[in-house]
Formats: C-alpha cells, structure tokens, sequence
C-alpha cells in the first residue's frame, strides 16, 4: 500500500451506480463539444499551413515538435494537478466549465492567418496552435475522467463511453458533410481561402462552448478525493509524484499508452494528410465530405455493436483486433487511390469507421486499469493515466502529421501544383496509406501485451463495492 491514503467512494450505491440515460446523453455533449473544437485542426491544419499559410514542410514538422515536447510536461502535469483539485464541483469539472470558451477562442486564433513577414506567421502558428493544445488538454482530458468518477460499474462506464461515441458520431457526421462545403462557400470556391478556414473554425467554436457547458451541468463525480482531508502544498506535491510514480511503473498503463500512441500516430497521421489524397491523388476535393460523412456514420454503428464485445471479451483483445481490421482498410484505400475507383470512396469511409473500435475500448480499458492501479497501491491516478493517454493522442496527431507531411515532399509532393507525375502520385498513395497500416499492426501487439483481462476487472469491480461498503 502507497503512502498515500485510498480515494473514497461517496457512497455503497456507487460501486454499482445506475446512471440515467439523460445523464449519459448530457455527458455526450462533452465528447460533440470536443469534436466541434478539435476536428477542423486534426483534418485541415497540415493542408492549411501549407496551401494557405505558406509554411514549408519543415517549419511545420518543427511546430509540431516543439508543441509536443511541451505536451510532455503540460499534459501530465495538468492530469496530476486535475486529480488534486478540490472545488465544490469536483476535481474535474471545472475545467469543462472554465476551459470551454478559452478553447474555444484558440480554435479560431489557429485559423487567423495574419498579414505579416514568414518568420513572424511561423512563431504566431506556434503560439496558436500550442495554446489551443493547451486548452484542449485541460478540457478534453477532464471530459474523459468525470466518466470513471461518475460510477465504478465497469457496464455503466461502457455505456457512458458508447453513448459518447454516438455523440461524436453524429457530430463527426455533420462535421464532415459540411466543413469542406463551409471552407469553399466563405471562401469563394477556394479551397485555399484563409477567410473559409477562418469562418468554419468561428462558426465550430461557437458551437462547442453549450455543449461542454451542457456536459458540465450533466454529470457528478461520485468517486472524489476526501474534500475534508485538508493538505499542505508539499504534502499534495508528494502525492503528485506519488501518482506519476504508480502511473509509469504499471506495465499495463504503459503498454495502453503505447498502443494509443502507436494506433493514434496511423490514424491522426493519415488524418492529416487525408485531404492531399483526395486534392492531388484522386484530383476531387469534393469527395472529401462524402468519405468523412460515411466514415462517421461508420462510427456511429461502432458504439452499438461495441459494448456487446467489450462487455463479454477482454478488452485488450478487442483493441487489437481493431488494430489489425483498420490495417486492412489502408490496403484498400490503397488500391481505390490507384485504380481511381471513386465509386468505392464512400464504402471505404464506411468500412474504415465501422471497424474504428480502438478508440472506445481504449477509454473503458483505461478504466480498468485506473482501479487496478488503485487497488494495488493506494492511488487514484484518474488525471495522470488519462493525461498520459491524452498525450499519446496528440503525440500522434502532431508526429503523424508532420511525418506523413515531409515523407509526401520527399516523394515529390509541391503545394498547389496541377501536374504532378504518375510515379509521384503512386508514392503518396502508398505514403498515405501503407505507413499508418504499418503503426496500426505494431498497436495491435502493444494492445495484446496488456495484462487486464475480463475476469481481473470483475474481481476488480468486486473489491471496490467492497470499499465502498467498508466507507
């Protein structure tokens, strides 16, 4: 047992705790909150940069590196502090009430391309993009821990997550049928226009503060830190290293967070290189919005079929089979970019959503592990695993993007030009989707490598019911 002492369940009903289905629509917001502020930086930043900001390959690459060596320190940090904060609202909550809007003002500060020399627009994008990664950690990773507070039945947690996938399914369906739409229409037609990539992340970012409020109003942490248990800085201090500590030296959160990093760097990279494929490979930016509004619908059908897998299969087996099944869909986009079969577009898109499981099992697996660690030692490391998984995502985004962005210019890729020859188009296709094929199969054996299985979470539930009697 830790030095540090167990965080206590509010209740013995919390152990088992059944939520409302409005508690859980309510709690879905967060997740259409987080798609509205995040997907148009995900999807377009990299082709932003490049086609309308005027940034060279390796500036980008540089941004992006210098913003996650950042995240290394903010994303953890934030976790650890996160899980320490006593307010009458929680310990996370009150990021998504106060976080939102200053989210939200980043987003469009990211799309604001100044009149101003090159080397200036470079260190604005730096700050922009850095500070909106900074909002989003603090919104973001509080959104996916009041989910392992608001109860510690292993069921109800994966019915909140699944109710979350549904919320971003439907928004991710509406996102992408019409951001590129919205992009041409403000501006003009173009689909290199500053002023349509800077109105699609106005009007996305107005949306996203109701529904992070929304959230906010919806949920209750049940599972807390002890709010009478008055401590010094030091004393919290402590017990922040504590929770790194306990976090790093549980082989099954690393390996989780392995395997996010590893499946996250495939699929954020391809994401962010994704509009390069239909602009210059497949010469139709406007197949855009159908594969991304296919490929939403897709995973909208995920968190119906999901929760009967994960609640009858070890998770880790789950992760890995999604894994290996996106793996397959890159070699069939792939093939549809080389024959030019534009009528498959939209099966692909589906194909490629409906078998997106990872992300679902990832956050109720990472529950698991959460009490596990807890149970082992004392600790309650909610903010710091979640932060860690968090990180691994943006790690992803940021690593994938810039790498898929320098190996599409080492194979002959030039911004915005019309005829580029056959060889290099080849190439980018197998850029595009070879390379996160390759990470999605090595996540695969990291996913496999963790030790949670179906019965240890069930003992696991168990014990804490336990607790939460013995409180």
């Amino acid at each position: 047992m830790s030095e540090n002492t167990n965080t206590p369940v509010q209740s013995s009903a919390a152990a088992a705790n059944k939520l409302s289905i409005w508690t859980k629509i309510g709690y879905s917001f967060g997740e259409i909150g987080s798609q509205c502020s995040w997907t148009l930086i995900s999807s377009y930043l990299t082709v932003y940069y490049t086609d309308v900001v005027g940034l060279t390959p390796v500036i980008i690459s540089a941004i992006m590196l210098i913003a996650r060596i950042w995240d290394a320190i903010n994303d953890p940090m934030f976790g650890a502090i996160a899980e320490k904060t006593k307010s009458k609202w929680g310990r996370f909550r009150p990021y998504i009430l106060w976080g939102a809007p200053i989210l939200a003002l980043f987003n469009c500060l990211t799309f604001l391309n100044l009149d101003i020399p090159n080397g200036w627009k470079a260190i604005w994008c730096g700050f922009t993009y850095i500070g909106c990664g900074m909002a989003y950690t603090a919104v973001n990773i509080s959104t996916q821990c009041v989910a392992n507070v608001m109860t510690a039945s292993n069921e109800e947690r994966v019915s909140l997550n699944a109710f979350k996938g549904i919320g971003s399914g439907l928004i991710q369906m509406v996102i992408s049928a019409v951001t590129m739409p919205m992009i041409l229409k403000f501006g003009n037609g173009s689909a290199s226009s500053a002023h349509g990539y800077f109105m699609a992340a106005l009007v996305f970012s107005i949306v996203c503060i109701p529904c992070f409020w929304v959230c906010f109003a919806s949920t209750k942490e049940i599972i807390g830190a002890n709010e009478s248990d008055k401590k010094s800085i030091g004393q919290t201090m402590k017990e922040l290293g504590y929770s790194f500590k306990y976090t790093l030296s549980d082989k099954n959160a690393l390996f989780l967070i392995l395997a996010m990093f590893t499946f996250l760097t495939g699929l954020f990279g391809r994401i962010g290189i994704m509009a390069y494929y239909f602009i210059y490979i497949m010469k139709n930016p406007a197949l855009i919005a159908g594969f991304a509004t296919a490929m939403s619908a897709g995973m909208l059908v995920v968190n119906f079929y999901a929760p009967f897998l994960l609640n009858r299969i070890s998770k880790k087996y789950v992760g890995a089979l999604g894994c290996i099944a996106q793996a397959l869909c890159c070699v069939f986009f792939y093939i549809i970019g080389e024959n030019q079969l534009t009528s498959l577009v939209v099966l692909s898109g589906f194909l490629y959503g409906v078998t997106n499981v990872v992300s679902i099992t990832c956050f109720t697996l990472s529950a698991e592990i959460i009490d596990d660690n807890w149970i082992r030692t004392g600790v309650r490391s909610d903010g710091v695993i979640v932060s860690c998984i968090s990180f691994s995502t943006k790690m992803g985004n940021a690593i994938g993007g810039s790498i898929g962005i320098l190996a599409l210019s080492a194979v002959g890729y030039v911004a915005n030009a019309e005829n580029l020859s056959a060889t290099v188009l080849s190439n980018m296709d197998k850029v595009i989707n070879f390379a996160p094929a390759a990470f999605f199969i090595v996540a695969a054996i990291f996913f496999a490598c963790v030790g949670m299985t179906k019965e240890k979470a069930k003992a696991n539930e168990a014990k804490i019911a336990a607790m939460a009697k013995a409180e």
